[in-house]
């Protein structure tokens, strides 16, 4: 295989610029203009690159036309499966995800409904979150690439888009490995003092696994205690690995390889589901295998790796896109706030955010702290950003009068009493309904299993999970703290208090309006940026 002539990688490097340019000033800024747009404006907005395209031969992807059917297949089943919002009227909901049904079907073989079917995913359809954000920045790019490719260079623009959705996956591994070098004083800091097993710890204390026996989860944790630091060495070489995959295939298929068994690891660990991320790269790396050689010599070697260095490194200062930073200390102190039902046979099951889908993300992680005065500490899984902080949570040991301490001097009260009100009124409409006989999903109970599964798996805890068998008569809020005693292996129940009960009015035939003015406000899209 011959060196390829410096034409072929300038063509390749002026491609590359162009789609990123294309992404970064079209695309993005059109998806986020449209998303919360009603579903007829989106449609009629997502015609624009029809027009673009209508008299263009469409540029040939080759072998990567079926990675990115696959891409829109996986979020399609995602979208279209998720729950209802039973707080909103449900036609218009179910109207939506038909139309994006449709929509799916026709980015596969139609890439200018791609538009569209993002406005609809991101917007009507709530799907615009953390662990989805890599796939849809993917299709995005392969949007911008047909703009591009159609009318300036319709073939030999292959291994362009090749890098760019290289590119675009890695630097979701690139971007946490630079935060986490920023955490101390020196690049090595976290990899030398985080101590990953807390992880695992809070994460069992969130909800996680807890399935196993407290004495179980503490002998685990005392056995992998002494491979943090060869843990945190290897976590950091497959999150910067990115940065010199496409110096060969090989290496780009080894890594893309990595990164998926990293995500199943910090599955295992913690309960932090990237299954989108899983199935992404797990299909890139098929098809970069299957890539014919001489049509994608410009993809790797030197040249495209300096390519890719310097694209990695804008995205991971955010000026492309804006992977999350991920990078924190973990701590073994968790401090949650939990929801609890009584059923109308009078048994107590826990609210796990399984059951809250489309919120599912939002109750698995830090909702509620708004409804007491309680000042928090930390974040998701008992994660903080301060060295010092952390190393003071573990000297106090599970002490409640040390912790209270801190909470004192490094909290934060976040209690809302606007909010409070519309959380409370949220969940006394959704489950008014539920109890009323509305459809908590667009799948029947028989083919609940064919739903995508979500990517917070904390659906365990001191009681059984409420499945929606029977209506519900009372919520119960109550606020925990947990702590993980490292000294002696030890799990302490802290605190566990009652912070709010919602009595609800048993379901009557003609109860249940279809409208709700606060609906989910405590619960709404996350800030995250299109």
């Amino acid at each position: 295989m011959g060196t390829p002539p410096l034409a072929a990688y300038l063509h390749t490097l002026v491609t590359v610029a162009a789609v990123v340019l294309c992404y970064r000033f079209a695309i993005s800024p059109a998806v986020r203009a449209i998303a919360h747009r009603p579903t007829p404006l989106v449609l009629i907005t997502g015609v624009m690159p029809a027009v673009v395209l209508a008299f263009l031969p469409p540029p040939d992807p080759g072998p990567i036309r079926w990675l990115v059917i696959f891409v829109i297949a996986l979020l399609t089943w995602q979208g279209a499966t998720s729950d209802y919002d039973v707080t909103e009227p449900i036609g218009p909901q179910r109207l939506d995800k038909r139309i994006f049904l449709v929509l799916g079907a026709a980015s596969c073989f139609w890439p200018p409904a791609l538009l569209a079917w993002m406005g609809v995913y991101c917007g009507r359809l709530r799907g615009w979150k953390h662990h989805a954000m890599m796939p849809l920045r993917l299709l995005k790019a392969y949007l911008a690439w047909v703009l591009v490719a159609a009318p300036f260079a319709p073939s030999g623009s292959a291994p362009a888009l090749l890098l760019v959705l290289g590119c675009v996956s890695l630097s979701h591994y690139v971007k946490p490995a630079w935060s986490k070098a920023r955490l101390g004083p020196r690049p090595w800091s976290w990899v030398w003092h985080n101590r990953t097993h807390y992880l695992m710890a809070s994460a069992y204390s969130w909800g996680w696994a807890r399935f196993l026996r407290p004495e179980a989860v503490s002998r685990a944790l005392r056995r992998v205690r002494h491979l943090d630091r060869p843990v945190n060495v290897l976590a950091m070489a497959v999150e910067a690995a990115g940065l010199i995959a496409f110096l060969d295939r090989r290496l780009l298929i080894t890594v893309l390889v990595a990164t998926v068994l990293f995500n199943l690891a910090v599955a295992l660990a913690s309960g932090i589901l990237f299954w989108e991320n899983i199935g992404t790269n797990t299909a890139l790396a098929i098809t970069v295998g299957l890539l014919p050689d001489a049509e994608y010599d410009t993809a790797f070697g030197w040249p495209a790796a300096l390519l890719v260095f310097v694209v990695l490194l804008l995205s991971a200062a955010d000026l492309l896109w804006q992977p999350w930073h991920l990078g924190w200390w973990d701590s073994p102190f968790t401090a949650r706030v939990h929801w609890r039902v009584e059923t109308a046979s009078g048994a107590r099951q826990g609210l796990y955010n399984g059951f809250m889908c489309p919120y599912e993300r939002e109750f698995g992680r830090v909702l509620g702290y708004f409804l007491t005065s309680e000042p928090v500490l930390h974040d998701h899984l008992g994660i903080v950003w301060d060295r010092q902080l952390r190393d003071l949570i573990v000297q106090a040991d599970g002490d409640p009068d040390r912790l209270r301490d801190l909470k004192k001097t490094y909290g934060r009260v976040q209690k809302d009493e606007q909010r409070a009100r519309e959380h409370v009124a949220f969940l006394t409409t959704m489950f008014d309904r539920l109890n009323s006989g509305a459809p908590k999903g667009p799948l029947p109970r028989s083919l609940h299993w064919l739903k995508a599964p979500g990517g917070q798996l904390y659906r365990w805890g001191d009681l059984p999970p409420y499945r929606g068998d029977e209506p519900v008569r009372r919520i119960t809020i109550r606020y925990e703290e947990r702590c993980y005693r490292p000294a002696t292996g030890d799990f302490a129940l802290l605190t566990d208090d009652v912070i709010h009960e919602i009595d609800l009015i048993p379901p009557k035939p003609d109860h249940g309006s279809t409208s709700c003015a606060t609906s989910s406000s405590t619960a709404a899209p996350t800030s995250e940026s299109c």
